[in-house]
């Protein structure tokens, strides 16, 4: 699987179908694809989950209906359509939890659920290409990734 480190100045291109960036608040990658995305993925941490309202609960129970539970996981990662706003097809914000190894695991897995689409990474600050290239290498896609550097 081959590698390339993308310039800053040719980050935002086109060429890449999935595009994986970490927590808005820990790179500015994220931030700059946040304006373009129209503040979708600000808006979507600070989102807060509804909460049924007693009465729904108690007839829920009452009538064995079950509560579902729709609350999201306070760490899963963010999927946002963005054929029309940037030139690529998805945009996946992964929380970025200070392992290189889990947010790797976390970035081949969505890879995979997608049937392997051309993909770029934004790595989180201070993260070399080498370490993300350690938990690729035994990947037997022949596809290239990018990779931009904060």
């Amino acid at each position: 699987m081959a590698f390339s480190v993308l310039s800053q100045a040719s980050a935002l291109n086109p060429g890449a179908d999935l595009w994986i960036v970490t927590d808005i608040d820990r790179s500015r990658w994220t931030a700059k694809l946040d304006w373009y995305l129209n503040f979708q993925l600000c808006k979507a941490s600070r989102h807060k989950s509804a909460h049924l309202q007693p009465f729904v609960s108690a007839v829920l129970q009452e009538t064995e209906l079950g509560i579902p539970d729709v609350r999201l996981k306070p760490n899963a990662p963010l999927m946002i359509s963005s054929e029309n706003l940037l030139p690529n097809k998805w945009v996946v914000v992964i929380p970025w939890n200070e392992d290189m190894d889990q947010w790797a695991k976390a970035i081949s897995n969505i890879w995979v659920n997608l049937k392997e689409p051309s993909l770029r990474v934004f790595l989180p600050p201070g993260q070399s290409a080498g370490r993300l290239q350690q938990e690729w290498q035994n990947k037997p896609s022949t596809q290239e990734i990018t990779v931009v550097l904060d």
